[in-house]
């Protein structure tokens, strides 16, 4: 796997110089852009290939994005590096786009890329499922955390947050999601930062389960030490009716007399 990363990075940045060795006026810059590839490169970004993959469009675009987080990049860099990572049919929907947008006399920044990118990727039907999701989810059998972690997935789609709300309106659709022994126990602490309703919910969670599992575990220890009331055997009964079918000693002897009593002769 190393040794195919290497060799991909190694022709993506000979690419790049024989494009930039071939434009003049090349100087200081061109020569940062390739570093900057180079660094991109690194980090291992995925590369997407298209097709229907709404999960997989946003999974990948994320992880581009994350990589930007990190580097110094011009909104240009960042076009031609992202979508140095399409292949395939998505490597050519791109160039079609990308030809249009040019022609309409447009600046194609990244901002411009990710609308079309979703547009055709990850489209609004899609995205009205999520909605619907998001807004049907309940925490059932997850825990606290596996519910936490599925709202935040889903909360990305609802376009219904404002900066101003978030916090407040997240706090309330979480808390009405919960079961209900923990909604009853964490409700009227009215915890209004999402991060803080969580860690709540999430020891409470905790503690309720360690308190169930010490209870039973005395419970176990207690049945242990206060054994069952004395029964009898359950084989006495048939050892009773053995011995009631068993000749007594003394009809053994009576009948031993009366079979074995000599004969007279006449």
């Amino acid at each position: 796997m190393a040794g195919r990363n290497d060799a991909a990075i190694a022709a993506a940045l000979q690419a790049v110089a024989q494009d930039v060795g071939q434009q003049p006026n090349v100087g200081a810059g061109a020569n940062d852009g390739v570093r900057m590839l180079e660094t991109f490169l690194r980090k291992h970004p995925p590369t997407f290939k298209g097709r229907y993959d709404p999960d997989g469009a946003q999974t990948w675009l994320e992880e581009v994005e994350r990589i930007f987080k990190v580097m110094q990049c011009s909104e240009v860099q960042k076009v031609r590096f992202g979508t140095h990572m399409l292949a395939e049919e998505a490597d050519d929907w791109w160039v079609s786009v990308l030809a249009i947008l040019e022609n309409g006399g447009g600046v194609v920044t990244w901002a411009v890329f990710r609308r079309e990118f979703l547009n055709r990727y990850f489209p609004e039907d899609v995205r009205g499922k999520k909605d619907i999701e998001f807004l049907e989810l309940k925490q059932g059998d997850m825990s606290v955390t596996e519910y936490a972690a599925k709202f935040v997935e889903l909360a990305k789609f609802y376009p219904h947050y404002t900066a101003e709300t978030a916090e407040f309106s997240k706090c309330i659709k979480f808390e009405n999601g919960l079961r209900a022994e923990i909604k009853w126990a964490i409700g009227y602490q009215k915890i209004r930062q999402f991060s803080d309703l969580v860690s709540s919910c999430r020891i409470y969670e905790e503690d309720t389960k360690a308190h169930y599992k010490v209870m039973n575990e005395r419970r176990g220890k207690s049945q242990q030490s206060h054994p069952k009331p004395y029964s009898a055997p359950a084989d006495k009964g048939k050892q009773r009716l053995n011995d009631e079918r068993r000749p007594r000693k003394k009809d053994t002897l009576l009948e031993k007399r009366v079979f074995h009593k000599p004969l007279i002769e006449f």
